[in-house]
């Protein structure tokens, strides 16, 4: 058996993709799964599409490439680079847009390739990561209604990813304003109007977003059962659905605190604070920030503490946890940072369970 590895349930993801499913429906919503952490194993994204999704949601044609042949929109979710154009009319069904020469450079692109090409154009609600404002929105709008080739889905809007903007009453029916607008411009109903991920689905549940949201893209509901922002699970999910393990190589009861002249910050650039607890028993495993987002793993044992990391090495004091010996595994669960490092990993062994 291979140390360090991915446990993946995939019972539990597919439960939470058929909630998500049925809650979209019952409020007249479509739920884009967005697979981008799963770093293109295909084995549980077909299982995924195979619950009657339309679309799935990505952010790289690598891992796209890996399920290319799978009978569903496949769209990037994010904005894509120019160089990628070939491959991503090749592999895709769409793409999200903010820049009108990205638009112009798909048009050219899809008509190399005969083909027409969905796009989705990005309003900016204020997490201020990708997004045009509305005036920009409708010229765009109205330029892809202009291009042969180029097929305009609809709208859609981030929040929470990059500001840590909540979805609300307020920047939701801006959206909705926005979607009007367009719609006005270019004389017909849009397709699709997205509303955000994950982080919208309290809105969903409590049926509170206006009836021009008719898309939510999930990716860490639908993995891992959890609001994003809010650090909430949703009840009506389940959590759990990964956890990593490894090695304990070394156990030795050792002071709390570092001694010696200390230096400006660690091999990572980190600085780290230090309680004294007097002796404790230490556990080091092998795994560490090269290969996963530490501070995004929870020990899955009652009484370990995760104290920290460098390159290879995770910390742990156990002194309340239980007798481990050399050699035994360690097991933490992965919240959204860890998983997403984690699968993308090659040094990390995955394993569906």
């Amino acid at each position: 058996m291979t140390y360090p590895r991915i446990l993946i349930d995939q019972e539990a993801v597919l439960t939470n993709a058929a909630a998500l499913k049925k809650m979209g429906e019952q409020q007249r919503i479509q739920i884009t799964p967005v697979v981008k952490a799963l770093a293109g194993y295909d084995q549980l994204i077909r299982a995924i599409a195979e619950l009657g999704f339309t679309r799935i949601g990505d952010s790289s044609l690598r891992h796209i490439r890996n399920y290319a042949d799978l009978a569903v929109e496949k769209w990037l979710l994010r904005s894509p680079m120019i160089c990628e154009m070939p491959q991503l009319i090749e592999l895709t069904d769409g793409a999200l847009i903010s820049e009108e020469r990205l638009l112009r450079e798909i048009e050219a692109e899809a008509g190399r390739q005969n083909t027409s090409y969905k796009v989705m154009l990005m309003a900016e609600l204020g997490d201020l990561r990708e997004g045009c404002d509305q005036q920009e929105l409708v010229q765009l709008a109205i330029l892809a209604e202009s291009l042969p080739h180029v097929q305009l889905e609809g709208i859609g809007a981030n929040l929470s990813c990059y500001g840590n903007i909540l979805p609300g009453v307020k920047n939701m029916a801006a959206m909705a304003d926005m979607a009007a607008a367009v719609e006005t411009a270019i004389g017909r109903q849009l397709a699709v109007v997205s509303g955000g991920n994950s982080s919208s689905l309290k809105m969903l549940a409590a049926g509170q977003l206006p009836a021009a949201i008719t898309d939510l893209r999930c990716g860490e509901s639908l993995l891992l059962g959890m609001i994003p922002c809010y650090d909430v699970p949703a009840d009506w999910l389940r959590q759990g659905a990964f956890t990593v393990e490894t090695e304990i190589i070394e156990i030795k009861t050792k002071p709390s605190l570092p001694w010696g002249e200390s230096g400006s910050c660690d091999s990572f650039g980190g600085t780290t604070s230090f309680e004294d607890k007097g002796l404790r028993k230490r556990a080091l495993a092998a795994l560490g920030k090269q290969e996963i987002y530490i501070n995004g793993l929870t020990p899955c044992d009652h009484g370990v503490e995760l104290l920290g990391g460098s390159s290879n090495y995770l910390v742990c004091d156990i002194t309340d946890g239980p007798d481990y010996q050399v050699g035994d595994t360690i097991a933490f669960y992965c919240d959204y940072a860890a998983m997403a490092t984690g699968m993308c990993s090659a040094y990390i062994e995955k394993r569906f369970l």
